[in-house]
């Protein structure tokens, strides 16, 4: 369980993150195949090249941000993405790589905002 301060610090980031949220993911997805050419066999170039998958991993992250306190929320969502996940045989050390990777983009987009304090939330 997360404790208060980070909850508020999470919750906090949620307006710059739907400002910047397709930014952010725009400029994860490159990174994450840069650095992890072994997951791209996962992804549905199709989807990168339309935009659909960084909008969804956008919308996804702002929805996390959102209702941080209240995660419950997020229930039909997450499920559809764990049956999606397990069907492609995702493992747990590819989700180290995302999360690694995905705290650079939000880095490199939001600059001097995303502070230690906010990267550790």
């Amino acid at each position: 369980m997360l404790d208060t301060a980070t909850v508020q610090m999470i919750k906090a980031t949620v307006p710059a993150l739907q400002i910047h949220a397709n930014d952010i993911t725009s400029h994860f997805y490159p990174l994450l195949f840069a650095q992890h050419p072994e997951v791209l066999p996962y992804f549905n170039q199709t989807n990168q090249g339309k935009g659909t998958q960084p909008k969804a991993l956008a919308n996804a992250v702002i929805a996390y941000g959102a209702n941080i306190d209240e995660l419950g929320n997020l229930s039909d969502a997450v499920s559809k993405i764990v049956q999606k996940h397990t069907a492609l045989g995702i493992f747990p050390e590819q989700y180290d790589a995302v999360g690694s990777c995905l705290l650079q983009a939000i880095k490199a987009v939001l600059g001097d905002a995303a502070t230690d304090e906010v990267i550790d939330a």
